[in-house]
């Protein structure tokens, strides 16, 4: 989301300065409005909508309490963008409607996320026909990531192949937005593939425990390491259960696996901790 010189809230990384940006920008609108009740000074309320956004993208990934504020934020974002510009779309509401979409599948209502997606990318379509944009490769990853989540793996893998097409079209090949998008695909076939696996397959069958560290390694790149650690640890227990002997490729290869995960875990632990001690 685009950020104006005017918002207080650029370059901010803590709720708490987003939650005195927003109230002195609100200070300010009514201390204006006490002098002249007709004043409409939509630079300022044009940076207080991107400030509320801002706001509600960096309470995603709380607890629920949190993430209902910044619902809550992101629709009085949405509400300030519209009566700044009335009935003309623009590409802000997109942007905004996209950070609702994302806390509302971060509260599991994915039916509003979804509705709240296709809104934004009908947006898009209106304001670039062609599409040719990485805010909307964004959209559509989004969408595919939300599918993915409802086990909607062949939707969620079109909506990944979009987003890395535009993404592909518009961005340096070397971009990191490319690698997730590949990885999030990635994802998405693997689990497609294993649900195929487990309808034809014994559950023993070594290939669902290749497919399972595959997935390992894919969610791992993604940094949702303890969705890693569960496929990880049923790839060990399958090859565990297998006559394969301890020299095998394969078992010494999801063994090493999980222990590099169980490592980032650690670290990740450690790293939380010395944060927690510095405040």
């Amino acid at each position: 989301m685009a950020v104006g010189q005017r918002d207080l809230g650029k370059g901010i990384a803590s709720i708490s300065t987003i939650e005195r940006a927003v109230n002195l920008q609100k200070q300010q609108l009514e201390a204006e409005q006490k002098v002249n009740e007709k004043v409409e000074d939509k630079a300022w309320m044009a940076s207080l909508a991107r400030s509320y956004a801002l706001g509600a993208e960096l309470l995603r990934g709380s607890d629920k309490s949190k993430c209902a504020k910044g619902l809550r934020w992101a629709h009085e974002a949405l509400s300030i963008a519209a009566a700044v510009d009335g009935d003309v779309l623009k590409m802000e509401q997109a942007d905004i409607l996209n950070a609702i979409g994302n806390v509302q599948a971060d509260l599991g209502r994915y039916n509003d996320a979804g509705n709240s997606y296709k809104v934004s990318l009908s947006i898009h379509e209106k304001l670039e026909p062609n599409g040719n944009t990485a805010t909307t490769a964004a959209v559509y990853g989004n969408l595919g990531s939300l599918l993915h989540r409802q086990g909607r793996f062949q939707e969620a893998i079109t909506m990944y192949e979009k987003s890395m097409k535009l993404q592909e079209a518009v961005l340096a090949p070397s971009n990191p937005d490319i690698a997730v998008t590949c990885n999030n695909l990635a994802v998405s076939l693997y689990e497609k593939s294993m649900k195929l696996q487990e309808a034809v397959l014994a559950p023993s069958n070594p290939d669902i425990a290749v497919t399972c560290n595959n997935l390992a390694v894919s969610l791992t790149k993604l940094g949702k390491l303890e969705d890693a650690l569960e496929y990880a640890k049923r790839a060990v227990a399958l090859v565990d259960e297998s006559d394969l002997q301890e020299s095998n490729g394969d078992k010494q290869l999801f063994g090493a696996t999980l222990k590099h995960i169980q490592g980032q875990i650690g670290k990740q632990a450690a790293h939380k901790s010395m944060r927690v001690q510095e405040q």
